[in-house]
């Protein structure tokens, strides 16, 4: 089954039918993003959050479509593997103490993908790029809000939507409204009080991560730009990269007072059975990480009553690597894993709970 990009650059494709897809990538680079979510609050902490998001066994289905994809195309291509630690540490993290957190966090991960991908993928990508992109700190706090206002005057009707649906991704509980179309006067009129202004910058963040507007000394960038994997959160985003870049790829020298970079990227959003939180955020409840983590008591068995996200495990059993080979890795990385994070409690003087 042969499928082609449309006119908005995006694929959208329910996970399932990705093994029997032809997808051409046109010699770009693949790129898959995972970001430090803000903090938690458990039943026992009113004010801070003390619920991090740490490792969890689901957290590598997030970067397996990429293998796929690879073996799709004549040349194995470049796989880069983006952080988004740097706009964690900007908006998700309240203290200091949090941002050591998400640092040591984001560093384990980082090992824990390298050794998955040696140990069963080590020749489907030409290389596998681990970055934590730094172009998100040239650009001035103030402008980001700036940035979105100037999409907005250009297009105010698809802002509309992507506004409200940041809106909700921040805010979840707000609205029960699936459209913005679908709101109400005093739910619109409840959306203008609303102060999600940190999604918003988020968004505009987003350009600057996965390869959309790049600035010099950042990385060295694929000639042809880059083909972002996401999930189902990401088709939101994925639109405001698209009409931004239109905005600002003509004003990038006036906008950022320097050479900008900008690359003919194209998007695949990738549907599960289910709604869920993205892998690497996790699922949680008031009681802590609905996941299997080095931290808790639960095996790789736990996730079978977890239906909403059994299937993307079992899409990785039935594709890729087998439950078996799996749980052996799974396995043998805990001790690797806990090593790692007393290193990184001792060097970064982490003293509370993680």
């Amino acid at each position: 089954m042969k499928v082609s990009f449309d006119q908005s650059k995006q694929i959208i494709l329910p996970r399932k039918d990705l093994k029997a897809a032809e997808i051409d990538a046109e010699e770009r680079a693949l790129i898959i993003g995972f970001n430090e979510p803000s903090f938690r609050k458990s039943r026992k902490v009113l004010a801070e959050g003390d619920l991090d998001a740490k490792l969890n066994a689901r957290f590598i289905t997030y970067f397996l479509p990429a293998v796929e994809i690879s073996r799709m195309q004549k040349k194995r291509p470049r796989f880069f593997i983006i952080s988004g630690l740097n706009m964690a540490l900007k908006w998700n993290a309240q203290n200091e103490a949090q941002k050591a957190i998400m640092i040591a966090s984001d560093a384990i991960k980082f090992d824990f993908l390298r050794h998955f991908f040696e140990t069963f993928f080590p020749n489907d990508f030409s290389i596998i790029e681990y970055v934590v992109p730094q172009d998100i700190l040239k650009v001035p706090e103030a402008k980001f809000l700036a940035l979105w206002h100037l999409v907005e005057k250009k297009y105010p009707h698809e802002l509309k939507e992507i506004r409200f649906q940041l809106t909700k991704f921040l805010y979840p509980k707000q609205f029960n409204a699936k459209t913005y179309d679908a709101l109400s006067k005093d739910q619109v009129a409840k959306l203008e009080s609303i102060d999600a202004s940190v999604a918003y910058k988020y968004a505009i963040g987003h350009l600057f991560t996965m390869g959309d507007l790049n600035f010099e000394g950042n990385y060295v960038h694929n000639l042809n730009g880059y083909l972002s994997i996401g999930g189902e959160h990401e088709f939101f985003f994925n639109k405001l990269r698209d009409l931004a870049c239109e905005t600002f790829k003509d004003l990038g020298q006036m906008l950022f007072d320097r050479q900008v970079i900008v690359k003919n990227n194209y998007r695949i959003v990738l549907q599960n059975n289910y709604m869920v939180p993205p892998p690497y955020n996790g699922m949680f409840d008031e009681k802590g990480l609905l996941e299997v983590t080095y931290e808790n008591a639960k095996t790789l068995d736990y996730y079978n009553g977890q239906e909403k996200v059994q299937d993307q495990l079992q899409y990785m059993y039935d594709n890729l690597v087998s439950r078996t080979e799996y749980k052996k890795f799974w396995d043998s990385y805990r001790e690797r894993y806990l090593d790692l994070k007393a290193r990184y409690k001792e060097a970064y003087g982490i003293h509370k709970d993680w």
